[in-house]
């Protein structure tokens, strides 16, 4: 079985080929559509205690011929220093962790496991894109975020790939974050500014991704004709 680490993956994937993904994930929905997708409610295990759970995705492709299962986490909590495998040495772990499994549906062989939390990412970016493209506006200039964490970063590097966009204001309760983005996104000539919540709230296109359960977003904010892709809690 082939065994593919987080690293292998980012080498086979870059941000930089993100257009890509969000081809495949665009064939993707639309083999869903065509009813050539099996991909049952995904399986929840709560974690009260903990505040997270575990989501257990299967899915098969008859196009592709391939089935994969995902088991993914969130832990809003993680942000948090723990005690690494029970050690005494303590690391900040991400909200969310995942990792996939690939079958041979012929057979039931397993073919792969791979880290699953870059494809996530990747996937959830790729997703975002196209709802970007078909649904929001036509003239659609602008793009706000409320939450600079990874999903922050792969949403707007998607998005960019979709749109023209001449705007992208950024909120988030802590400010080196938003730092931390604009320096990644500079790297691939993408600016962003920070902005408060209302007026991140008032652009064309809005795209939550923070694990919050609390509202923190007003109706009364968001302008007529504003698509929002709601990420997360």
């Amino acid at each position: 079985m082939l065994i593919l680490t987080r690293k292998e993956v980012e080498k086979l994937i870059p941000p930089k080929e993100i257009k890509k993904v969000i081809d495949v994930v665009e064939k993707a929905f639309f083999d869903y559509g065509r009813g050539e997708v099996q991909m049952p409610s995904k399986l929840y295990l709560n974690f009260k205690k903990f505040n997270g759970d575990l989501r257990i995705m299967p899915s098969f492709s008859e196009t592709l011929e391939m089935t994969g299962t995902k088991l993914v986490n969130v832990h809003p909590g993680n942000s948090h220093l723990h005690r690494a495998f029970g050690g005494q040495e303590k690391i900040r772990l991400e909200t969310v962790m995942a990792v996939i499994i690939l079958n041979d549906p012929k057979t039931g062989l397993p073919l792969a496991l791979m880290d699953g939390t870059y494809i996530t990412a990747l996937r959830t970016g790729g997703g975002g894109a196209v709802a970007a493209k078909y649904l929001a506006k036509k003239e659609a200039k602008s793009l706000g975020v409320v939450g600079a964490g990874v999903q922050a970063l792969f949403q707007i590097l998607a998005i960019s790939k979709v749109r023209k966009l001449k705007e992208i204001a950024i909120y988030d309760i802590r400010e080196e974050a938003i730092k931390s983005l604009g320096k990644i996104l500079a790297k691939e000539k993408i600016r962003i500014k920070k902005g408060k919540l209302k007026e991140v709230c008032q652009k064309d296109i809005l795209v939550t991704v923070t694990p919050t359960r609390k509202p923190i977003i007003k109706s009364q904010w968001i302008l007529p004709g504003t698509h929002i892709n709601a990420i997360g809690g």
